[in-house]
């Protein structure tokens, strides 16, 4: 029986796959974090003409004002909020896990065979069927719901923010 599987395995690979798609999350934020800074880790920036506030400028004239992309852009950060896995199993057996291991390693169908500190720390394991039953019409199916959600910035990425606000500013005024 390929499809058959303990309860407590599929309910830990379950949990795995959500703990891995929360890293790759943030894999792929920090990936986009890096997208605002050049090879040398200096913030990527524009340089906006904007109207001269000197009052020794000249009418028309205009400063070159420097602003770093990063904090013109909504940083926003996504952490999985919820997860809603639904799906239909058959329940096969309720086994001993030192059997169940007994089973795997050695392949033994025989289903009295011991080990010798029978029913000290005895875990218990359901099998479950996840595809059905060979003769239905429909196998069991997962349906899987995710849901993410916008957080703050982390108090990191807020002091980095405001260390780029800090630095912008007029680099030269053209004469």
């Amino acid at each position: 029986m390929a499809d058959q599987v303990s309860l407590d395995n599929l309910i830990e690979g379950l949990a795995g796959a959500v703990v891995e798609a929360q890293r790759r999350i943030e894999s792929r934020q920090i990936e986009n974090l890096q997208g605002f800074f050049d090879k040398h880790n200096r913030p990527r920036a524009i340089n906006i003409r904007v109207p001269s506030l000197d009052p020794n400028a000249k009418p028309g004239q205009d400063d070159i004002y420097r602003v770093p992309l990063l904090p013109l852009v909504a940083s926003s950060l996504l952490k999985i909020k919820e997860v809603e896995i639904s799906f239909d199993a058959d329940l096969l057996s309720l086994e001993d896990e030192e059997k169940e291991k007994v089973r795997e390693a050695e392949n033994v169908e025989d289903e009295s065979e011991g080990t010798a500190h029978r029913g000290v720390g005895k875990k218990r394991s359901i099998n479950v069927d996840v595809r059905g039953g060979m003769f239905r019409r429909k196998a069991g199916g997962v349906h899987v719901v995710l849901k993410v959600e916008g957080r703050e910035p982390s108090e990191g990425m807020a002091r980095l923010i405001d260390r780029l606000i800090q630095s912008q500013g007029v680099v030269k005024i053209p004469e």
